[in-house]
């Protein structure tokens, strides 16, 4: 009986609190839209507040099939290197590795084909369970295409681009542009 209360009260314990944990806490995309291609730039911020590094797989979800995307690069900034990664059917998932008390900015740039509902999946920011504390978007577009509705307000125009800026944003729909 003492021994179970030992593993109860203190190892279990113990254990999850050594399990570091990685921060999701910034992205910075910008969108672009034409009548043939929907293209996303994106850089997100991983930080670690531990004092050991962390080695974490990241799955990186998008609205459609990978074989009908064109991923240009999933490129780790801080570190100077690209990052090797696996197709999954509507995701992509790879190796994140991040030294004690660092922040690490990713680099995310892929296309996809214009369609009249263009999606960018936000809602799986939720997974990280907190808020980003700051997300800022733009969407440039040419006069080959005519945006009937987007499903986040934007903040402002200038000159054929929109642009958002949230803090501490956990987004509950998913980003879409909706073209005639």
């Amino acid at each position: 009986m003492n021994r179970l209360v030992l593993i109860v009260f203190f190892l279990i314990p113990l254990s999850l609190s050594a399990q570091q944990k990685l921060e999701f806490i910034e992205e910075k995309i910008d969108f672009a839209i034409n009548s043939e291609r929907f293209t996303i730039n994106g850089i997100y911020y991983f930080v670690n507040n531990s004092t050991q590094e962390i080695k974490q797989t990241i799955l990186f979800p998008f609205s459609k099939n990978t074989n009908s995307l064109t991923i240009k690069r999933i490129f780790n900034l801080s570190y100077a290197e690209n990052l090797s990664y696996q197709k999954l059917e509507n995701a992509v998932i790879f190796k994140l590795f991040v030294l004690p008390k660092d922040t690490v900015k990713i680099n995310i740039a892929y296309s996809q084909n214009t369609v009249k509902e263009n999606i960018y999946i936000l809602e799986s920011t939720q997974t990280w369970g907190q808020a980003l504390k700051k997300a800022d978007y733009s969407l440039t577009f040419d006069t080959s295409v005519q945006i009937d509705s987007l499903s986040l307000k934007p903040d402002y125009l200038e000159n054929n681009v929109y642009y958002w800026k949230k803090r501490n944003f956990y987004p509950n729909e998913n980003f879409k542009v909706l073209i005639k």
